[in-house]
């Protein structure tokens, strides 16, 4: 009687072990996802913060009083905040009445919108929205 070679894995074995694997990343999966969503509304809200101080600084070196609209291309423009590789568009609204000054920003990167809010933006003003943030302040 030959004796069979018994190293190795039986099919049953692998096919077991690539279940348990494919379960393991369901499960990951669905608990990082979310995570991520909320990792992009911050960094919209963080970035949105970043523009309306840009606009605030170029509101006050152009020596602009009463309404003034600004695009997201006037504001990257300035030079006052570098480049980045985010698909921005947008635009920033300052309005100053006596000597109290408002502003408001809508502000999209393609998968998520701020739409007309004021200073410190938060995560949970950023929107999931496929829309463009206006370009004319609203309008």
């Amino acid at each position: 009687m030959k004796r069979i070679n018994k190293n190795g894995f039986t099919l049953v074995e692998l096919l077991s072990v690539i279940v348990i694997l494919a379960v393991v990343v369901l499960i990951a999966t669905n608990a990082v996802v979310p995570m991520m969503s909320s990792a992009k509304k911050q960094v919209l809200a963080t970035e949105a913060n970043k523009f309306i101080a840009a606009a605030k600084t170029l509101y006050v070196n152009e020596n602009s009083s009463g309404t003034k609209c600004y695009s997201y291309e006037d504001i990257m423009n300035s030079g006052l905040i570098e480049k980045n590789d985010e698909a921005y568009n947008g635009s920033f609204l300052i309005e100053e009445a006596n000597g109290k000054y408002t502003y408001k920003i809508w502000l999209s990167n393609g998968t998520n919108l701020v739409d007309g809010k004021s200073p410190d933006v938060a995560s949970e003003d950023v929107i999931e929205s496929s829309n463009t943030a206006s370009t004319t302040c609203g309008n």
